[in-house]
């Protein structure tokens, strides 16, 4: 038994502590030893076992009854204090300050999971702690865990998510194949609430993210507006369906401006995997300041690419966005911090993270929500396309017009990948 939590009583009182029943914590689990207190404990606020006013036994003491070191007790306790459940009184201890209120129908005893690639990705990080705040208002816990940049581990982690007993996964998968893993596949021949955030191929997938095919549109049609002639594009790798969907949205533009993208400027990551992405970025941006005649347009297949393309031209001597324009895509935090402030087109990840946990929330609820939710980009204009300052002083982000069918756009990227 672990008693995570003492009960207050009045000073005349002896403090006594109530036995219950805490999630096991599994040292063996590719799930960090904070996240599983973390999640015990959060689940017990959830669920009332641990009222609003209640204090947190001293720190040594939960490490103890935990098993875990007081470093470990001082993440899991930091991360409930920055969500708003727990509140420290210094030099009296720590609190339970709020209960979030479960939602009608959904048992409040529920456990979630989501697998990344990587636990400090630039996007898919804010997807995270936007779905953390959505499940923690419904009522159930959400445990995270990283594959390590390893395409192995996700069946391991699935498992082990499984193995604890989680009611549904939000899954960023860590293949570029855009095609179900043989794990994620059996989790949906079993039907098992599941919901992919990174995008994959297939209409019977679920899946919630952005319009790519519009995003890409969205980016030729600023450079268009800006004067630019000579346009290229980098993709995570040519044929891929996410480099072929923002791919045939920006064409799409540069086309209706009767121009082209040029097959000499089109180009893709040479490095595998997202944490290689600003790297193949800045190879790309060194081989492009070399080149005799270089396009004045670029769109990068997302931010941390385009950050290191950036900084690839400028440490060879090309000026942007004087000689080469530059959009991204995500709208991660580093790119309003750049040597040249971004322009990019903003990936809505507060909501994709909300509407995966509420995708999941409704399949428990016995209901079924729509499979696939495409959500409207926005461009937000920084310096690096080159735009006035009247435009770009408040990081404009401009609506999106007229979409192009969601179904017609990925089956053009499915199309054109076979």
């Amino acid at each position: 038994m672990l008693w995570p939590y003492a009960i207050r009583r009045p000073r005349t009182t002896r403090r006594t502590h109530v036995p219950i029943r805490a999630l096991s914590i599994d040292p063996g689990s590719a799930i960090p030893l904070y996240q599983q207190v973390a999640a015990d404990l959060r689940h017990k606020i959830i669920s009332g076992l641990m009222p609003v006013g209640m204090q947190i036994l001293p720190h040594r003491e939960l490490a103890t009854r935990y098993g875990v070191s007081v470093i470990t007790i001082n993440k899991a306790l930091a991360g409930l204090v920055s969500d708003g459940l727990l509140h420290s009184r210094v030099g009296r201890g720590t609190f339970v300050a709020a209960r979030p209120a479960p939602t009608p129908g959904i048992r409040p005893e529920g456990m979630l999971g989501f697998v990344l690639r990587d636990l400090s990705s630039p996007f898919f990080s804010l997807v995270a702690h936007a779905a953390q705040q959505r499940a923690d208002a419904s009522g159930f816990g959400l445990l995270f865990s990283s594959s390590s940049h390893r395409e192995d581990r996700e069946e391991e982690q699935i498992r082990r998510f499984r193995t604890l007993g989680v009611k549904g996964l939000v899954i960023v998968s860590m293949s570029r194949t855009y095609r179900l893993s043989e794990p994620i596949r059996a989790l949906h021949e079993a039907d098992f609430p599941y919901v992919m955030v990174s995008y994959t191929d297939g209409d019977d997938v679920p899946f919630v993210g952005c319009d790519f095919d519009r995003g890409g549109f969205l980016a030729g049609q600023h450079l268009i507006a800006l004067g630019r002639r000579r346009f290229g594009y980098i993709a995570d790798k040519i044929g891929s369906s996410l480099g072929e969907l923002r791919e045939c949205g920006y064409r799409r533009a540069v086309q209706e401006a009767g121009l082209r993208v040029e097959p000499a400027f089109e180009f893709e990551y040479p490095y595998e995997g997202e944490w290689n992405d600003y790297r193949s970025g800045y190879a790309v941006g060194t081989h492009v300041a070399g080149l005799a005649t270089k396009p004045d347009a670029m769109f990068v297949h997302n931010d941390l690419g385009a950050l290191g393309f950036q900084d690839g031209l400028l440490d060879h001597g090309v000026r942007v966005p004087d000689d080469i324009a530059v959009v991204g895509l995500d709208d991660i935090d580093l790119a309003a911090r750049a040597r040249v402030p971004l322009t990019t087109v903003r990936q809505p990840a507060d909501r994709i993270g909300e509407l995966a946990v509420e995708s999941l929330l409704a399949r428990l609820a016995g209901e079924r929500p729509q499979t696939r939710q495409l959500l409207a980009p926005q461009l937000v204009v920084r310096h690096s396309c080159g735009a006035p300052p009247a435009m770009r002083s408040s990081e404009r982000s401009l609506a999106p017009a007229a979409r192009t069918p969601r179904r017609d756009a990925e089956r053009r990227a499915v199309a054109s990948e076979s």
